[in-house]
């Protein structure tokens, strides 16, 4: 072990041998979070919903709703594992960024210094273009023959050699001159982590990361078992319209999860994703001047306005900065940390018809309900009001304005309102002190000059979620 590596992980080591008092969350906090997600699973309408906030405390919140299996039975847990998909991209990324402090490596090398040539692939392309995907190459994972392939032999374990050379076409633009997405950068990133430490990637990971931060929920097959508790995935399998339990299917095919390992093949429970996310999102892992570098993004054209650094999305929700990941692999996840905060948010799903962008305003709305309680939790003279299971807004589709009731007893206190579009960004909110007796309405004219499109309202009463409604508007 490298002198720097050792200084890099001592912080940790000592932390692990001296472990501090477990933290835990507030039971007002945790209440307004489960709400929150029971809520949201509502509006999404998916089989399941999973979450994870771990707090500046260290505390860690984790809740789920719906359904895992149906023969035999089986209700989603916070035990539950699921399919991470390209989140755990973080994780490759972090392991070449260490690599990078220790000398071992450079983010300036070229391939050719570390792999051999493969067709197609130009050998000048530096691995922090594959990190930032600047390398213009093709994404064998969207080769068409690419999935049949791995078909046709579900138990084969592919070599991530043998994924490229037999999948690679013709790249799509020159080396640094765009932004393109493509699973293949992970995957040699991954290669180029055997070839310089000369044990497999997923080896170098847990030892670095895994088995140091106890995330013992994590687990890539077919080179590890999967969790003692794995989410079924619901996906419609034959084309009928009708989902079906994927668990069986999903869960053996090591001819994928091999194949595209470094791209995205862990699983992993949400309330470990929470605390990678948040290691990871706050820049303890490298090197102040790596993680400079690592935070330095680019637009990409994604959704909510995404850009991206060194494998890490940046995107901004409720007007704060977020560094994660999203991640589709038939499940969806999305992961952030938020610097501004100090807090983590995970969220997962088990249902194959939403992906990870539809996941922003279960991340939003988590997010809202810890700003709106950060206050209210240590202020002891707030205002109590007990609110209903169900508000009302209406009309709904809207065209001009919303109109929402919230019946309700107790004394009311501050009333927030706020209005996110399909991507998790804030269009609108409102702030309204209002003492009437029996219940309340607020009317946002502001809706009328929305865009036609999908909108969540929330609405908080004395930091308290009344709830959250899915919108549509019709007219432009």
């Amino acid at each position: 072990m490298s002198l720097l590596r050792f200084l890099l992980i001592l912080p940790v080591a000592l932390a692990l041998a001296f472990p501090m008092p477990a933290q835990t969350v507030d039971p007002k906090l945790a209440a307004l979070l489960q709400h929150t997600l029971d809520s949201m699973r509502t509006v999404l309408q998916v089989k399941g919903l999973s979450a994870a906030v771990q707090l500046p405390n260290d505390a860690v919140w984790a809740g789920a709703r719906g359904i895992s299996s149906l023969v035999p039975t089986d209700s989603l847990r916070t035990e539950h594992a699921f399919a991470v998909g390209s989140t755990a991209k973080m994780l490759t990324a972090a392991c070449v960024l260490q690599l990078a402090d220790e000398a071992v490596l450079s983010l300036d090398d070229s391939l050719h210094q570390w792999l051999p040539s493969f067709q197609y692939i130009n050998p000048n392309i530096t691995i922090r273009q594959l990190l930032q995907h600047r390398s213009g190459l093709y994404d064998v994972v969207a080769n068409p023959v690419f999935q049949p392939t791995l078909l046709q032999n579900k138990n084969k374990v592919w070599t991530l050699q043998e994924a490229i050379t037999t999948f690679i076409n013709p790249p799509v633009f020159s080396p640094g001159t765009s932004w393109g997405y493509s699973n293949t950068n992970y995957i040699l990133l991954g290669m180029i982590i055997e070839a310089t430490t000369g044990k497999p990637f997923h080896e170098e990971i847990r030892s670095r990361f895994l088995n140091p931060f106890q995330l013992d929920g994590f687990a890539m097959p077919p080179f590890e078992p999967l969790p003692a508790q794995v989410a079924h995935l619901w996906t419609d399998l034959n084309g009928d319209g009708v989902q079906d339990d994927a668990h069986n299917f999903f869960s053996t095919w090591n001819s994928f999860f091999s194949a595209a390992a470094p791209a995205g093949s862990y699983f992993a429970r949400p309330s470990d994703m929470a605390r990678w996310v948040r290691r990871f999102g706050s820049g303890s892992l490298c090197l102040p001047g790596t993680w400079a570098q690592a935070t330095t993004t680019v637009n990409t054209g994604m959704p909510g306005g995404t850009k991206y650094g060194l494998g890490l999305m940046e995107r901004n929700y409720l007007g704060i900065k977020g560094y994660g990941h999203g991640g589709d692999i038939s499940y969806s996840s999305s992961v952030f940390y938020f610097p501004e905060k100090d807090i983590s948010i995970a969220v997962h799903s088990n249902d194959g018809k939403i992906n990870s962008w539809s996941l922003a305003t279960t991340v939003a709305a988590l997010l809202q309900v810890y700003l709106d309680c950060e206050s209210m939790l240590t202020n002891s003279d707030q205002a109590t009001v007990t609110l209903p299971e169900e508000m009302l807004v209406a009309p709904n589709p809207f065209d001009e304005f919303i109109t929402v009731t919230v019946p309700y007893t107790g004394i009311l206190g501050v009333i927030k309102s706020t209005l996110t579009n399909a991507a998790g960004q804030t269009v609108a909110s409102w702030t309204l002190n209002d003492t009437a007796d029996g219940s309340f309405r607020l009317t946002l004219p502001e809706a009328g000059s929305l865009p036609p499109g999908v909108y969540f309202l929330s609405v908080t009463v004395n930091g308290t979620s009344a709830g959250v409604k899915k919108l549509i508007r019709t007219k432009p």
